[in-house]
């Protein structure tokens, strides 16, 4: 691993470090770092780009284009929660914010986030609503831990069709409709802004989790260190998931599978992990159909990719009620 290649200035504490972790996302890495120092203003602000050995030049765009951002540079690709550990350790913000290189950050989105945690001392980590390109709700900004009730509730759409009565792994889009910040279990890792101090009584993200249930097993710790978890629907960032991981084609997401596999059997018996993979297998399977259907009628590229992550995660599930994913 290279030094970064700017130097901090030890005699100032800036109010928020952003950790971007990067591999190969060049293509929107300019939007993403235009729109974060453009929401900036006069806020004390560093930013950290660890990236996990690209191929694509964009480390060596960044330090030409962006040279007030400091970059770390990986010589193989150590996975998320291992890059944002590196940037967190060289942090020196009040706040941390974990930020996606395939995010966009409005204008407001940054001191909106930073107000409400200053005026909520108790929160440990707040997350905004995601939304694609076209404005349409990403349902994985947050929700609640992974359990047999919860696991249920997702599969069979119940969270959606009664949100008041039905938690489910993700939050359903109605709740994301709404100004009011809501208590969850976790926020998704794409946008979340942290206490450094809650940070610090958690300690660093899991790494043996190389993508995916990470920052959902980092919510927890977070939370039992006696911090709340929120998600602010009131605030708005663009993502285009999936910015890295596509990269690597459908199949990929079945690792999303895998690591929540690994949550599951740290904390239930097998048996227990098995029926709850089962019940994901049944959601996945209603969800492929629902995207083949409408590939068929349409075909349009977006429903096919969408079929196709859907099964590879109804393949691993199944392949994970009957044997644990190798660690």
């Amino acid at each position: 691993m290279s030094a970064p290649t700017h130097s901090s200035n030890p005699k100032t504490t800036p109010t928020l470090s952003v950790i971007i972790v990067n591999w190969n996302a060049g293509a929107y890495l300019p939007a993403a770092l235009d729109a974060l120092f453009a929401a900036q203003g006069d806020l004390d602000m560093e930013v950290w780009l660890v990236d996990n050995a690209s191929s694509d030049g964009s480390p060596a765009m960044v330090n030409e284009r962006y040279p007030q951002v400091r970059v770390l540079i990986n010589e193989e690709n150590r996975g998320f929660a291992a890059g944002n550990n590196q940037g967190i350790a060289r942090a020196r913000g009040r706040y941390l914010l974990l930020l996606n290189p395939d995010t966009e950050m409005p204008p407001t989105a940054l001191r909106r986030l930073l107000a409400y945690m200053e005026a909520h001392p108790k929160v440990g980590v707040v997350g905004p609503k995601l939304v694609g390109e076209r404005g349409k709700i990403q349902g994985g900004a947050a929700g609640y831990d992974p359990s047999l009730r919860t696991i249920f509730n997702y599969a069979t759409f119940l969270y959606r069709l009664f949100p008041r009565h039905f938690r489910g792994l993700w939050l359903p889009h109605q709740l994301y409709r709404q100004e009011q910040p809501i208590q969850v279990d976790w926020v998704s890792g794409a946008c979340m802004l942290v206490r450094t101090e809650a940070a610090a009584a958690a300690g660093p993200l899991d790494e043996s989790y190389f993508m995916y249930s990470e920052d959902a097993e980092w919510c927890r710790r977070i939370r039992g260190a006696g911090y709340r978890v929120v998600c602010h629907p009131g605030v708005t960032v663009v993502h285009h998931i999936g910015g890295s991981a596509r990269q690597r084609g459908p199949d990929f997401y079945g690792h999303n599978i895998d690591s929540l596999d690994k949550d599951l059997r740290r904390r239930y018996p097998a048996l227990k992990v098995a029926i709850m993979h089962l019940f994901g297998a049944f959601g996945f399977f209603l969800r492929y159909l629902i995207y083949e259907a409408q590939w068929l009628r349409w075909r349009k590229p977006v429903f096919a990719e969408l079929r196709d992550l859907w099964a590879a995660c109804l393949r691993t599930s199944l392949a994970r009620a009957i044997k644990p994913a190798q660690e």
